[in-house]
Order: C-alpha cells, then sequence, then structure tokens
C-alpha cells in the first residue's frame, strides 16, 4: 500500500468515540473552535442605509406621534403607551448605522422577551405574588443595614428621632439613611458572588436571551448581569473577551450598563421613597430591552467569538464567606463616597444654573427649561396631561444631570402638599420609575470609558466614539420599559 494511500485511509478513520470531544457529557462552555481574525469577515450586507428609508421613518414616527396626540381622548393612556413602543424602536431604527443588516428575529423577539418579563411579574399570579412579597420585604431587608448603621452614627440613623428634633420633613439625612444600605446591598452581593448563586441566576437569563435573541454568548451574560451589577462590574465577568468583541458586541455591552443601575443604586433609590416593585421589574425588563436596542442601532455584521457558548464560572478572588464579605464592604464604602460626594457637585451645579437662570427670569430652572423637549417622550409614555411637563422635566434632569438627583426631584413632587408642585396621578410616579431606572446620562459615558477601557485599552478610541449612541440606546431601552409598563398597570 502506498504511504499516499495510507496517509488518506488515516485521515477518514473516525475518532474515538470515547474522547471528550464527543462526548455527550461534554461541558457546552467550551467552545468547539476559536474564531480566528481572518474570520470575522462580514456577515451581511454593509452598504449605507438609503437616505430615503431614513426619512421614512422619520415621517413615520411624526405621523405616529400626531395621530396618537389628536386622539388622546380616544385611545387613552394605553393607547399613547403604544405609540410610544413604535415611536421609540422608531427612532433606533432612524439612526441604525445598517438597516440593511438588522436581524429582525433579534428585535421581534428581544421586545417579545421584554414583554413577557414584565407581563408575568406585574400580571402572573404566582410569579407577581413573589414580585410584591420580595418588595414588601425590601425595606426590611434594608433595615438591617440602617440597624448597624445606629450602632455607629448612633441616633442620627434614626428617622423618628430626627424628625422629632428637626421636624416632620427632615427626619431623612441622606448620609445617614440612603448611603448605609449601600455597605450592606454591596457586601450581600459579594456574598452571594462566593457562594457561586449570583453566577448561577446570571447564567440561567443568559442562556434565555441568547436561546430567544440569538445574540452571542459574551452579551448577553453581561446583559444579564447588569441587572445586578454597575455598568463597569458587569462587564468583568466577561472581562476575557472584551478586547476582542466586535464593534456591535462592544455597543451592547455599553447599552446595558446604561439601561440598567447596580444593586447598591437600587438601594438608595428605594431608601429615598422610591417604588421597589417598579425598580425591581424594570431591571429585569431592561436586560433584553438593551440588547436588541444596540443591535437595532449598530447591528452584528461579524462573526463573534462567542457566538457558540456562555461562559459563566469566574474565578473566586476571596477565600471564604468573611472574606467575601469585606471585600463587598470595602467595594461598597467607594461607592458610597463616590454617590457622595457627585450629589453635593451636581446638586451644586443644579442651584448655580438655576441661579444663573433666574437672573434672566425669576421663575426659571434648569428642569423648566428642559421640560418642553421632552414633553413629547413623556406624552408617549402614557403620563396623564396634568403631569406631562413635570414627568418632562425629570427625563430632562436624568439625562443633564443624573438619575438620582431626577429621584430627589421625583419623591418632591410625591411628598407636595402644593397641588402645583405634587403630581396628579399616582401612575405618574411609578412611570417616572421605570424611565428614571437606568444608568443613561452624560457622565456615564466617562464612567464607561474608564471601567471598560481599562479592560481593553486598545479599544479606549472605540469606546469614546460609541460613547453618545449608548447613551442614546440605555435611553431608548428605559423609556419603552415605561411604555410597556404603562400598558400593564392600571390607567
Amino acid at each position: 500500500m502506498s504511504s499516499r494511500r495510507r496517509r488518506a485511509r488515516k485521515a477518514t478513520r473516525p475518532k474515538d468515540s470515547n474522547s471528550a470531544a464527543n462526548s455527550p457529557l461534554a461541558t457546552p462552555d467550551v467552545p468547539k473552535r476559536s474564531i480566528r481574525k481572518e474570520d470575522r469577515a462580514p456577515l451581511y450586507p454593509t452598504a449605507a442605509t438609503p437616505i430615503s428609508w431614513r426619512i421614512g421613518i422619520v415621517l413615520a414616527i411624526v405621523a405616529i406621534y400626531l395621530i396618537a396626540f389628536f386622539s388622546r381622548d380616544i385611545i387613552g393612556t394605553k393607547g399613547q403607551s403604544i405609540a410610544g413602543i413604535f415611536c421609540f424602536i422608531g427612532i433606533a431604527a432612524a439612526i441604525s448605522t445598517n438597516l440593511r443588516a438588522v436581524r429582525w428575529k433579534t428585535v421581534v423577539f428581544g421586545l417579545g422577551l421584554q414583554f413577557f418579563f414584565g407581563l408575568l411579574m406585574l400580571q402572573g399570579p404566582a410569579v407577581a405574588n413573589f414580585v410584591d412579597a420580595v418588595a414588601q420585604r425590601i425595606d426590611r431587608f434594608l433595615s438591617f443595614s440602617i440597624d448597624g448603621a445606629k450602632f455607629v452614627f448612633g441616633p442620627l440613623a434614626d428617622r423618628k428621632v430626627l424628625a422629632q428634633a428637626f421636624g416632620p420633613n427632615n427626619g431623612f439625612v441622606f448620609a445617614f439613611a440612603a448611603l448605609p444600605p449601600i455597605l450592606f446591598i454591596s457586601a450581600f452581593f459579594s456574598v452571594l458572588y462566593h457562594f457561586g448563586i449570583l453566577q448561577f441566576i446570571v447564567g440561567l437569563m443568559a442562556r434565555l436571551m441568547r436561546g430567544v435573541m440569538g445574540t452571542s454568548g459574551a452579551e448577553s451574560l453581561s446583559a444579564a448581569a447588569n441587572v445586578f451589577m454597575g455598568q463597569t462590574e458587569a462587564p468583568l465577568i466577561v472581562k476575557p473577551y472584551v478586547r476582542r468583541m466586535t464593534r456591535s458586541e462592544m455597543l451592547a455591552l455599553m447599552v446595558g450598563g446604561m439601561a440598567t443601575v447596580s444593586g447598591g443604586m437600587m438601594a438608595v433609590y428605594i431608601s429615598i421613597g422610591a417604588d421597589a416593585k417598579a425598580i425591581l421589574i424594570t431591571s429585569v425588563m431592561a436586560a433584553p430591552a438593551g440588547l436588541y436596542i444596540a443591535k437595532l442601532l449598530i447591528p452584528e455584521t461579524q462573526v463573534p467569538e462567542t457566538r457558540d457558548f456562555v461562559k459563566t464560572k469566574t474565578n473566586r478572588t476571596s477565600a471564604n464567606f468573611l472574606d467575601a464579605a469585606s471585600r463587598g464592604t470595602s467595594d461598597g464604602l467607594q461607592l458610597a463616597l463616590n454617590v457622595a460626594a457627585m450629589l453635593v457637585v451636581f446638586v451644586g451645579f443644579v442651584s448655580m444654573i438655576n441661579a444663573l437662570l433666574q437672573v434672566i427670569n425669576p421663575t426659571w430652572t434648569l428642569q423648566g427649561a428642559l421640560a418642553p423637549l421632552f414633553q413629547p417622550v413623556a406624552f408617549l409614555m402614557g403620563v396623564v396631561a396634568e403631569d406631562t411637563s413635570k414627568i418632562a422635566g425629570l427625563l430632562g434632569t436624568k439625562l443633564v444631570v443624573n438619575e438620582l438627583v431626577a429621584f430627589l426631584d421625583l419623591q418632591a413632587m410625591v411628598v407636595a402638599t402644593n397641588p402645583e408642585a405634587g403630581l396628579v396621578s399616582a401612575r405618574s410616579q411609578i412611570l417616572a420609575t421605570y424611565a428614571l431606572t437606568g444608568f443613561a446620562n452624560f457622565a456615564s459615558i466617562g464612567i464607561q470609558l474608564g471601567g471598560i477601557g481599562a479592560m481593553a485599552p486598545k479599544r479606549r478610541s472605540q469606546l469614546a466614539k460609541l460613547g453618545l449612541m449608548a447613551l442614546v440606546g440605555g435611553t431608548l431601552a428605559t423609556l419603552i420599559n415605561a411604555c410597556i409598563a404603562g400598558l400593564l398597570i392600571a390607567s
């Protein structure tokens, strides 16, 4: 037998059926092959989107808004929310880099998954009751941190004592009431991470989104992690892949961070009086929303390295339970100090801008100046007419300043005794909570540039270019959350 024939027979010989590669028990976390750089050729047409398409989409958005506005008495607030879903998705399509390459399965199934999460947690009998129970017990859970704060700060951390001493409107001191829960929640999540509980939950959600929406493993995993973690902590789960992410994946990473908030910040919002149930639900809904909006803004035109698998296993950095709690507390302390410093600066800037505006006109404020720009947005969310201007001001404050200042303004409206300063409808408060729960503001562009840029230094210039697109994507995701909530909650 010739050597050529022997080599041919050897090449066609079947592999060992007992090998790890062919075993039915082989872990799905291991990719079958790595994607070489030369394999990442464009999968879809890269031709420019015709300008006529963009003009047509913009005209359709304007038409939908005008029809909804002039028929608002007929369609009601739920009709406004339906129009809002179409308009906000239309905005993403109008500024998409490549409409020809959009995988509409990802968009449609992602929207369906977002709606399913909202429907399940708001109206599903068993799940809705569970969410209600969790929301009701969050205050008790956060009170554990207040017990610790009372031990350290004494009566300064007791709202009742402060209210008796300084009046009922001065019982809440942010530094003593809202910052200690950050430390507690950060330590709690760190312990969950140490025991693998957080990774398990995140992994299940990531596999669900990847299976339904067809997104890559890395971007799905990061989107799921953003439900619990911040915009710079969640990408750490996929840190080994960040440097080799496609442009579309990188945007998905950024939009996911802007469309959600961290567990520590959830505690802050709830501590100042925000609706706990709404914050929990919108955080889950934002995971698929951020993904499909990112895929609409910059469609995938390459082969992602993690297209065939999701790896949820991460190396533990803590030695035991106590070490995990200690590390989490240290991380929470850094976040608490950043939040306190940020509020001092940004609230001061808002006061300064208001003072400058009032030199021109005594009634002018930053919120009032931003309100006209966001009134159509608030209307499309499904806000009642009497509250549209006030909610619009909050949306503007969130975008230009940050969501925490906007939440403080929202709570001031909720407790206001003056009808002109307060909200007419409880529905407006809930929809505002859905829309404000997200890190989408201009400062977050810099935060992501520093956090994600440290993981992939050579991609910093691309991150900077994607910043505004990510800001728009995160904002649209939270607005669609509010629209879906407007459909599902009572008018």
